[in-house]
Parts: structure tokens; C-alpha cells; sequence
């Protein structure tokens, strides 16, 4: 299995693309956007997601609650509706549409991921119903014993076979007759009342005369039953079995017990078997009926005539009912039994064992596999989460009580599953999860744990390690296994695999708190370049939270105000002119002073905290900018730099963003100047030359900021619609050696002949400006000249020029 699908349905791109981060965070596979309702019903006839998350305002003549009354209706996908607080008529709205969890947006992370898991457990549990209803029908049309369902008006709804054949009747000729029309009309007010008190909760007996079709009675055994349905209505389930006549009161038959569907036997004092019927005796595992007064220890197996020979005497010496699970051998399988004893007999000298006997076996065996399916992965046959994290407790508790007692858990995750997914198909990405299961079987001890937690995450606790040595050797055996070619579907497919690893001695109350640290040092792991393993340590858990508290702080700095921007001046190298300026965001944190950028930029990325902290330094750098040129003439040939991450250039509505923010700020397009990293460029260059264009078409000019840090084909070079390269800092810094000044010289010469000018980071010292002029270099920026500066100092140098 892998992970739970969720169908993402917003028209906006940027709120989609961060639920779907928010969803891989948690395990669930994001599947979609789709924009409108439309979209989202062919979506879900193609891909099958397990839930959907709908935003109300969608493209189209539906909105977000039309579209959860078809998914709920027509394909029977639980919805989640995100809404806008106060959103008028919604309440109404709600009421006469299907059953959905709405959600007020903005998003609260944690309440949608409970109401993503309530609505998943809610459909597990429905189509678990429906399996059972199924069951329950098949299991009530196969009894052998006639059955009817009786309604709350005394009707019969339901029949099986056998009453149909006891009764003479079609079932269609039973379904809507009165009960009571089928049995003699002096036995109407007895069936009626018993009835009656089963619809109460209170099960009863009573013999009555049925009816048969061409006008004769025959005697049964009516037990009435409650059974209330679904809907908490009562009904009645009566049992209808058919009675022999015997003795002198034919007026109070007695049940035939040798063509009983149950076991039943009676036992004497002496031990001996004096009577068997014939349904018994099938369950014993006996070739016939043995004669009456057989001992048992001759008519029976030998474990199950002991067993019985203790608990009928039991019964017979203390006149108490025994009830009791026997488990026996029979023909080379386990059989079990469920035999009640009780006892009967007419007087003290003559008192019996009389014994029901039920055959459990197939019972028992559901129960042991839904105990297996409780605590294993259904995919691999692996524990599961739940079983792993009792392991873990076990090894806890082991290591309290022992002190040379150690372990190890090795929390593993595959490195590129994601790929092998979505490029050969989920069935081929179960197969390859079943084959890696296989390999960490083999490559650990049997006193050990394999799990699987879920989608490509396993998790492996060895125990009894002795020393960190045993721990080595069979991570390097796993990552041997995990290192040969997986050949599966006619594809030969390559992993590795990257493990986070806490072993003992260590002090922990709950195994949820080891998973955890396991977890953290397997992120650590992947963050070094993936196919490597780290051993967890405190200082990893202090980043982590650290790491948690920065990000919570760079929300809440968004919300309070708290960046501002510098600017470093761009100044042409022939004559010192300033030619513009690049915009740098700062963040002065609460208490903590000035953050580095290189601090909390990463995190922002990673966040995609970088999309609003983008649009706000974009807005704030042009409205400084058209400030400028409004009160100061010589600044009308300068530009604004400000960059681009590469999660702002894969918006969809980047270009509708600038062009909004040069018409609200008035700012001359031709002044901005966007910096793209070469990286983010070649990440996808077909879609980056689309976007570029769009952008050169609003006036705005464009810089590949790095160059040469990163892998650029000169073909994709020629067609970006640009008109600067920025050398690196990493080069101008290096341009005493000859390799680097051959290379800047190199950077310089292509970008003139491709009609683009040049921009140098990074200059210090006057030789490294006079080189970079040399080589006619138009433009540097650097400490030589000056370092970034506040938007009061630029103003203040504007003013004085």
C-alpha cells in the first residue's frame, strides 16, 4: 500500500502548491490541482484519490460546495471544505448538502490533518460496514436453520432459504405478510407478544404450530431474537425450527437434537458418552455415531476425552454450568471447539452433562488474522507502526532492567521512491517496497524487528547488539542489499536508501520519543546528500526545534513588520558612477538583534515562506525606487535589483504579481531589474523561457545572478530573454590566479558577444577592479565601494551628489 491520496481542488496556484507541501509533510500523496469542479470530477475518475480538499471560490459556474455534493454523491469521496470566515448563506448551504467537514481558511495545519485522518478512519469504517452488511447477508441466506426478519409492524422483510422451504413459500409470496399468518390462529397472540418483547431487547422461546401450504401444521421452535440495524430501529430475527412430536403431551413437543445444525451430547457420571448427535460427532472428527454408553476415553481423541472428563465431572459434583475453548488435533489440523456444559437429569441419582457444542474453528482463525491485520503492514507483512513502537517499549524496559543490555533503531527511508513511483506506477512501487522488506529480513537476526511504517519509511530494532561493532556490520549489510539491482516488471531499478540511527545507551520514557529522534537523524542524513547514515545525537534534536522555533518566529515576522530592506550600490567601473542598486532583505529579530540572511533564507525556501517574503521585498524595493526617481533626477537611469527564489519564478502568477506591483508603486518597469539564479533557471528552462518573456514584455529587465556556479547549456544561454550576467563572488574573489582570471575574462568576452553586459560581485580591492575593467567589465558591486546601506544613508548620498 502507499500513501493515502488527497485530490487538492484551489484556483490558486500558491495556496495548492502550500497544501501540498503541507500534505507530504505529513505522508499523504497530493494529487491534482484541479481548478474547478470540472477538473476535479475527471481528475478523480482518473487517479481514484481516498479525499479531497476543496476550496469554496473555484473557477466555473460551481463553487466548492457543489462540487463536495457531486464528489460525496457520485463517486463517494469524503470532502473537506475550506471556506472564508462569514461567508454568507454558506451556513443554509451546508445544511442541505451532503455530509462534509468544513473547514474556515486560513488553513490551521493541525485541525485540517485531524479532519484528514477523521475523514479517512470514517471511510475505512464505512466500507468496513459494507463488508460486514455483505457477510452478514451471506451468512444469513447459507444457515441451515429458517430464518425471518420481522419489521417493526410485524411484517417479515427478510427470508432465507431454509424458511422458504419450511414454509412452502416463495420469498417474494413471505416479504410483507404479518408474521402471524404463517403460524395456526391460536398461536397469533403468543408469536405477537414474543415478538414484541424481542423488539424490546428481550430474547424469548416458544413452541407454536406453523402452517404448511396445502393446509397441515407441524410443531416448532420459535426463538425470537433482537436485532436493531442500522438505523438503531428495532427488529426481530425468529428462528423457526421444526419439532418432532414425542410422548403423551403432543401439546409440548421436544426438539429432534440428532438433525440439530449444533452439537450436542450428553454425559453420565460414569464417564460415559449416553448420546452423541450427529452434527457432535462431525466436530469430534468421528467416522460415525458410537453406540450409547460408550466411555468416552473409547469414542473420542484422547486430549479431547480428557478435557471432557474434567468438566463434566465438574458440572455433575457441583451442579454448575461449564463453558469452555478446546483446542485438538484432528486428521493433522488444529480444530476448536466451543463446548458449554450444564447439567440436567431428573433427581440427585440420575444427574447428567448435557453439552452444546460449537465449532469455532474458522472464528478463531478470523480473530488471529484480524489481530495480524491490526499490528502488520498489509503490503509487506511487515509490524506496523503500532507493533513497532511496542517493540521499542519492550527494549526500553529490557534496558532498565539490565545493565548490559543494548540496542539499536534504525529508522530507514528510501532515497528517490518518489521517483520510481511516478515514473513506473504505483504497482511497481509496491512491488519494490515488498522486495525491500525482504532484503532488511534477511540482512537482520531473528530476535530482531523489521517494520514498515508507511509509504517507503521502515524502521529496524536490533536487539542484543553486545557492541556498536554488530550495529556497523548490519547497516553495512543493509546497505549492500539496498545497493543491488531491484529487477522488477521488466526494470531494472536503483535506490539507496538513507538511515537515521539512536542506539543504546540511552534514557528515554516513551519509544515515540526514540522513533522521533531516529527520525530527526535520518532528515539529517538526506540533508548530506542521501545513501548515508548519522547517528543521532542532542545536538541534532536542538536543531531541529531550534530549526521549528525559527520558522514559527519567520511567520510571525511577516505578520508583525519586522524585515526591512538595505541596498549595496552597483556603480560602473570606468568612472565610479552608481548605476543602481541591489536590494538585500534583513530581518531584525525581537531580542536577538540583525539575523543573517543566510540563516533564515534557507528556511524560507524550504517553508515557501519565500513566496510572501518575496512579494513583500518586491513591492518595498520598487516603491522605494519610484520614490527615488520622483525626488531625485539622477536617479532616472538607474535600476533596482531585487531577486527571484526559485519557488517565486514557479508561480503561476508571478508575471500578474509584478505587473500589479509596478502599476500600484508607479514605478518605471525599465528601472527593475529581476536577478534569477543560473540554478533555478535550468530547473525547468522551457517553462522559465515562457515566464521570462512575459516578464521582458512588461518592460522589466532581467540578470542571471552566479554565473558559472552552476551548469548552464549555451543554447537555453542564447534564448533567455536577458540582459546582464552577474559574475559570482566566488570568481572575483580568486582573479590573482590565472585559472580564475582566464575564467572571468571568459564570462565577460560570452556575455559581450551574446549582447549582454556584465555585472562583478564580490570586488574588495582596487586590483581586482582594475582587472575586471581590463577585460571591460561595465559594472561591479562590493565593500571596495560600499557596503549595503540603509534606505536613509542611500538618500543622504542622493541628496550630497
Amino acid at each position: 500500500m502507499t500513501q493515502p491520496r488527497i485530490l487538492i481542488v484551489d484556483k490558486d496556484q500558491a495556496s495548492a502548491n502550500a497544501l501540498a507541501r503541507l500534505l507530504g509533510e505529513h505522508g499523504y500523496e497530493a494529487v491534482g490541482p484541479a481548478a474547478s469542479c470540472r477538473e476535479a470530477l475527471e481528475t478523480v475518475d482518473r487517479l481514484r484519490p481516498d479525499i479531497a480538499v476543496l476550496e469554496l471560490l473555484l473557477t466555473g459556474a460551481c463553487d466548492g460546495l457543489d462540487a463536495a455534493k457531486l464528489l460525496r454523491e457520485g463517486h463517494g469521496i469524503p470532502v473537506i471544505l475550506l471556506a472564508p470566515g462569514g461567508e454568507p448563506g454558506l451556513a443554509a448551504r451546508l445544511k442541505k448538502s451532503p455530509p462534509c467537514c468544513c473547514l474556515p481558511l486560513p488553513i490551521d495545519s493541525q485541525a485540517l490533518i485531524v479532519a484528514i485522518e477523521s475523514s479517512l478512519a470514517r471511510k475505512r469504517a464505512e466500507e468496513a460496514l459494507r463488508q460486514s452488511e455483505a457477510r452478514s447477508r451471506a451468512i444469513f441466506a447459507a444457515s441451515p436453520t429458517p430464518l425471518c426478519l420481522v419489521d417493526g409492524h410485524n411484517a417479515i422483510a427478510d427470508v432465507n432459504p431454509a424458511a422458504t422451504r419450511l414454509f412452502g413459500h416463495c420469498a417474494d409470496a413471505l416479504r410483507g405478510q404479518p408474521a402471524q399468518d404463517f403460524f395456526a390462529a391460536r398461536d397469533a397472540a403468543t408469536l405477537l407478544s414474543v415478538i414484541d418483547a424481542a423488539a424490546n431487547g428481550e430474547a424469548g422461546h416458544v413452541r407454536l404450530s406453523g402452517l404448511r401450504p396445502e393446509g397441515g401444521v407441524f410443531p416448532a421452535a420459535v426463538a425470537a431474537s433482537p436485532l436493531p440495524d442500522a438505523a438503531g430501529v428495532g427488529q426481530v430475527l425468529l428462528e423457526v425450527r421444526p419439532c418432532q412430536i414425542q410422548g403423551a403431551r403432543p401439546d409440548v413437543p421436544e426438539i429432534d437434537l440428532g438433525l440439530s445444525a449444533e452439537g450436542f451430547c450428553v454425559i453420565d457420571a460414569e464417564d460415559r458418552l449416553r448420546f452423541l448427535n450427529a452434527s457432535a460427532a462431525r466436530m469430534f472428527g468421528l467416522p460415525g455415531l458410537p453406540e450409547p454408553g460408550t466411555p468416552l476415553s473409547d469414542a473420542l481423541p484422547q486430549e479431547l476425552a480428557a478435557s471432557l472428563v474434567r468438566d463434566a465431572s465438574r458440572v455433575i459434583a457441583w451442579n454448575e454450568p461449564v463453558k469452555k475453548e478446546t483446542t485438538f488435533a484432528i486428521g493433522g489440523q488444529d480444530k476448536t471447539l466451543l463446548v458449554s456444559l450444564f447439567p440436567m437429569g431428573l433427581d440427585e441419582s440420575r444427574r447428567l452433562a448435557g453439552g452444546i457444542v460449537t465449532d469455532i474453528t474458522d472464528r478463531k482463525q478470523l480473530e488471529s488474522q484480524l489481530a495480524h491485520m491490526a499490528f502488520h503492514d498489509p503490503l509487506t507483512g511487515l509490524p506496523n507502526r503500532s507493533l513497532c513502537l511496542d517493540r521499542i517499549r519492550q527494549a526500553l524496559e529490557r534496558s532498565k532492567r539490565r545493565d548490559n543490555y543494548q540496542y539499536a533503531v534504525i529508522f530507514l527511508d528510501l532515497d528517490r521512491f518518489k521517483i520510481v513511483n511516478d515514473s513506473l506506477g504505483h504497482h511497481v512501487g509496491d512491488r519494490l517496497l515488498e522486495s525491500v522488506a525482504r532484503r532488511l529480513r534477511d540482512c537482520v537476526r531473528s530476535l530482531d524487528t523489521v517494520a514498515r511504517l508507511g509509504g517507503d519509511e521502515f524502521v529496524v530494532v536490533l536487539e542484543e547488539t553486545g557492541s556498536y561493532r554488530e550495529v556497523v556490520r548490519i547497516i553495512k549489510r543493509i546497505r549492500d542489499a539496498m545497493s543491488e539491482v531491484f529487477p522488477l516488471s521488466g526494470h531494472d531499478v536503483h535506490v539507496s536508501a538513507s538511515m537515521g540511527i539512536v542506539v543504546s545507551p540511552a534514557i528515554y520514557e516513551k519509544p515515540e520519543e526514540l522513533l522521533r529522534n531516529a527520525n530527526i537523524a535520518l532528515h539529517r542524513a538526506k540533508d548530506e546528500g542521501r545513501n548515508r547514515f548519522k547517528v543521532f545525537n542532542t545536538r541534532m534534536l536542538e536543531d531541529a526545534i531550534r530549526l521549528m522555533d525559527l520558522e514559527s518566529d519567520l511567520r510571525a515576522a511577516l505578520k508583525r513588520g519586522e524585515f526591512y530592506l538595505d541596498y549595496q550600490p552597483i556603480l560602473a567601473l570606468r568612472d565610479r558612477r552608481v548605476t543602481g542598486f541591489e536590494a538585500l532583505v534583513r530581518w531584525r529579530r525581537p531580542g536577538k538583534g540583525i539575523a543573517p540572511p543566510g540563516e533564515f533564507i534557507p528556511v524560507c525556501e524550504d517553508t515557501g515562506l519565500i513566496v510572501p517574503l518575496g512579494l513583500w521585498v518586491l513591492t518595498e524595493a520598487c516603491r522605494t525606487m519610484a520614490s527615488w526617481q520622483a525626488r531625485f533626477p539622477e536617479t532616472a537611469g538607474m535600476s533596482m535589483s531585487v531577486n527571484l527564489s526559485a519557488k517565486q519564478l514557479s508561480q503561476p502568477s508571478l508575471v500578474e504579481d509584478v505587473e500589479r506591483i509596478l502599476r500600484d508603486t508607479g514605478m518605471d518597469p525599465r528601472a527593475l531589474k529581476l536577478e534569477i539564479t543560473e540554478t533555478v533557471i535550468m530547473d525547468n528552462p522551457e517553462v522559465s523561457i515562457l515566464r521570462l518573456k512575459r516578464l521582458k514584455a512588461l518592460g522589466v529587465r532581467l540578470s542571471v545572478d552566479d554565473f558559472g556556479t552552476g551548469y548552464s547549456s549555451l543554447s537555453y544561454l542564447q534564448r533567455f530573454p536577458i540582459d546582464t550576467l552577474k559574475v559570482d563572488r566566488a570568481f572575483v574573489s580568486d582573479l590573482d590566479t590565472s585559472e580564475n582570471r582566464k575564467i572571468v575574462g571568459a564570462v565577460v568576452a560570452l556575455a559581450h558577444s551574446l549582447g549582454l553586459d556584465v555585472v562583478a560581485e564580490g570586488v574588495e580591492l582596487e586590483t581586482q577592479s582594475d582587472v575586471l575593467t581590463g577585460f571591460a567589465c561595465e559594472a561591479g558591486q562590493g565593500f571596495l565601494f560600499s557596503r549595503p546601506v540603509c534606505k536613509e544613508d542611500v538618500e543622504r548620498m542622493l541628496r550630497e551628489a
